[in-house]
């Protein structure tokens, strides 16, 4: 294992740039962020070395939660006493709302797919796990599963685009869970955190953190089979696949630290970050994960490009910011 030291590293794609341009606005759209402890929502600006929240952008009326769709312009929103919904963000602002009749109003937990075509939705006051398929413009529930007959609670998921593979994970176990079929178990271990779809929706990786394993299980739609990449890597907390599925993210928040493994060899470079990577949501940019935004601090940023890799800010965004509904 190689560990790598690094502070700021900047840097920009050409692609973002010019789809930028096309929109007109004044500054491009490098992601979202959504506060968890209420109803607000805020986009991420600039270039690397010049980034900044915007203001928290208005939502529809009586919504109470937002879960960003990761590398995409819409988002996941509950309502109060309505249906939750799609939030079409159009290169930035609030576009308009698709609710979706039929979909858990309220959930524990979400989990998209690499592409953000499907959603996994669970709820364990009502004890039901659901998968939504068509996202953003034709989203349906396609599985409506009573969380009971599954061998253990999940506390994770992970789910294909086209929604056909799912899995889900409790601390002790991966399953496999086949459409009308009953649960099947890829991986065993002691403490699974963390869980993500491979780009291709053909395989998958999962964290164990009380070995420091990352396994990475492949053939799901055939006869699933799962191996270890790497063992021993200290206080694992998030994983995301790269956008090519060559390699896999690890965020180690105690040690300030994340690794990238190369799925082929399980040859593995760590970075020191500047802040606990307490997260690792997918932004516009490839291979860019917003790793700490913490309402009314600075947020960071964790971006490879080749084989460099390091962290940008984004300025606390300013108290007193306007906010509101719209009617």
């Amino acid at each position: 294992m190689t560990r790598i030291s690094v502070h700021r590293y900047f840097f920009f794609p050409l692609l973002p740039v010019v789809a930028w341009a096309a929109t007109g606005l004044t500054a491009p759209v490098t992601g979202y962020v959504a506060d968890p402890s209420q109803p607000e929502l805020r986009i991420i600006l600039g270039l690397p070395g010049a980034l900044h929240y915007s203001h928290p952008l208005l939502l529809p009326r009586g919504t109470t939660r937002v879960r960003v769709a990761p590398g995409r312009d819409f988002a996941w929103v509950e309502r109060h006493d309505a249906a939750p919904a799609v939030l079409f963000l159009s290169g930035g602002p609030v576009d308009r709302l698709a609710p979706v009749e039929g979909a858990l109003a309220a959930a524990d937990w979400v989990a998209f797919s690499p592409g953000a075509t499907a959603v996994v939705l669970y709820s364990s006051s009502s004890g039901r796990l659901q998968v939504l398929t068509g996202l953003p413009d034709a989203p349906q529930v396609s599985l409506d599963l009573d969380a009971s007959v599954l061998p253990e609670q999940p506390a994770e998921a992970a789910v294909s685009d086209d929604g056909s593979i799912l899995l889900v994970a409790s601390p002790s176990a991966v399953y496999l869970i086949p459409p009308g079929g009953a649960a099947q178990i890829v991986v065993s271990g002691e403490q699974f955190q963390a869980l993500a779809m491979m780009p291709n929706g053909k395989g998958a990786v999962v964290a164990d953190g009380a070995t420091g394993s990352v396994y990475l299980i492949r053939n799901l739609a055939s006869a699933p089979l799962a191996r270890a990449l790497v063992s021993g890597l200290a206080g694992i907390g998030k994983l995301q696949p790269a956008w090519d599925g060559g390699s896999v993210f690890v965020a180690q928040p105690d040690a300030k630290t994340v690794s990238i493994i190369d799925v082929a060899t399980g040859g593995t470079q760590s970075f020191g970050v500047d802040v606990p990577p307490v997260s690792l949501d997918a932004l516009d940019i490839r291979d860019a994960f917003l790793i700490s935004s913490q309402p009314g601090e600075t947020g960071w940023i964790f971006l490879r490009n080749g084989s460099g890799a390091g962290t940008v800010f984004v300025p606390a965004a300013a108290s007193g910011a306007e906010k509101g509904f719209q009617r």
